[in-house]
Parts: C-alpha cells; structure tokens; sequence
C-alpha cells in the first residue's frame, strides 16, 4: 500500500507540474489562481500523505531514515505552499517545490533504513518544531531564490516568462520576511524543546545536529535583525538566508547522510 501511494504521488506530482507549467503560460497567476493545478497537487498530497504515515509510524517507533525524513520534510513544505497559494500569489513557487518533493517522494520509496526511535509525548513536540521550522525557511529559501532571479530580469528589462506572473516584489520581500520569522520562531522552540526532552546529546549523535541548529538560528536572527535595525533586503538577504538554510540542511539532513550511508548506522 505504502509503495503503491508513494507512486501515485509521483505521478500526480509530475501531473500538477505540467499542468501549473501550462497555467503559467496561458494567463498570469495574479490574475487568478490556477484551480487545476491545485487539484492535481492536492491529491498528489494526500497520496503522498498515504505513503508517508505507515512509513514513519511504525508499531515500534517512529522509522526516521534518511528517504523517510526528507520525504516528510518536503511534503510539509509543498502543503504549506498549497496552503499559501489559496490566498496569494504564490502557486507558481511550485515549479521549484514540487519537483525537489517528487525526488523526495522516489528516495522514500528506496529508502532501506531501519532508523527507528521511541517515542514520547516531548519528543513528538520536539519533532513537530523542527519541522515546521524547517518548512518555513525551506519555503522561504525558495522564495528568495526566486525573488532574486526577479528583481534581476525587472533590472534587465526581461519580463517575459514566470517572473510577469510574480506578485510585485515588496509583496514578496513582505511574505517572505514573515515566513522567515515564523520559522526561526519555531526553530527557537525546537531547540528549546530539544535541550528539554533529549536525553545525552553526545550518547545519541547529535551534537553535530544540535551545533549547526544553533548556528542556522543565529544566522537567520542575525538576518532578522539586520533588516529591522538595518532595512537589510535583495542579495544580502538572500545570502544570509541561503547560509542559514545550509547550516539547517546539513544539521538535519547532513548528519543522516554520514550515519547512515556512510557510516551505515542506524
């Protein structure tokens, strides 16, 4: 079953692409959102959603493997941008989401490990911040990307393409500094949460996770206070959030990597 919705989620993912890729070209997303595409991606996420709980919920803990962790890491940050997409703008963000989420979706379907981890009412609460943290700036990162690559073709005078599509970009520098804030919140509290409810960092390899946690926190508050204090925007946000974003990825994604695939524990 789990094998089975995962790969219909690929599909459907692949589906809603070429669909948002259509709806792209044929009238601008500011102008109305793209119904079909949502649909398509709404049910890709729900199959999706099928796959992942059975994976990740297992009767003797939760099985956090390396494809499983990535999968459901990915699956937050699309749906939380299905979710903004209803109200904003923002459907078109989808063409750099949904194709990492789709990877995300076949490397849990491939996924070998045996990672599995006793569960506790703090420990979920820890794992649900960090999550949401990450998917937040996750988001955030490919919006910036995208802001980025904006402002440069309005600089050129190149308006063709998806950037005619875009919100205007104080509209997207605004959405983008209060999604930024949303997930350095809840990463503050994931690592609050962490020190709390996690037993011997050292015992249970994550001190190198937590180090870089704290590193990504200060990055991004760094960020934050630059452009309160300082009006801090364009290229340099994008490097202070790129950086932050790094040291997030290789916290949680790049210590699996080295335990276990090239360590091969689990």
């Amino acid at each position: 079953m789990t094998t089975i919705a995962g790969t219909i989620a690929v599909f459907l993912y692949l589906i809603a692409l070429g669909y948002l890729a259509l709806g792209i070209r044929d009238r601008p997303l500011a102008a109305g959102q793209p119904r079909g595409p949502l649909a398509v991606w709404l049910l890709a996420l729900i199959a999706h959603l099928v796959a992942l709980v059975p994976a990740i919920a297992t009767g003797t803990g939760w099985n956090l493997c390396l494809g499983n962790a990535l999968s459901a890491s990915m699956w937050l940050v699309a749906a939380l941008l299905w979710v903004t997409a209803l109200r904003h703008p923002l459907a078109s963000l989808g063409m750099v989401v949904l194709p990492l989420t789709l990877l995300a979706a076949l490397t849990a379907l491939l996924c070998d490990g045996d990672a599995r981890y006793a569960t506790s009412a703090g420990i979920a609460v820890h794992v649900l911040f960090s999550a949401l943290g990450w998917a937040f700036l996750a988001l955030s990162t490919a919006q910036a990307a995208v802001m980025t690559a904006q402002h440069r073709a309005l600089h050129d005078h190149h308006t063709r393409g998806i950037v005619r599509y875009l919100p205007p970009l104080f509209s997207m520098e605004l959405w983008l500094f209060r999604m930024i804030f949303i997930g350095w919140l809840f990463l503050g509290l994931s690592l609050i949460s962490g020190f709390i409810f996690v037993d011997d960092l050292f015992a249970q390899d994550l001190v190198h996770k937590s180090v870089l946690s704290i590193l990504a926190w200060v990055i991004f508050s760094v960020l934050l206070l630059g452009r309160w204090r300082l009006g801090w925007r364009g290229s340099r946000a994008l490097a202070w959030t790129t950086g932050g974003f790094v040291a997030l990825v290789l916290a949680y994604f790049g210590t699996k990597l080295v335990l276990e695939v090239i360590l091969g524990r689990v």
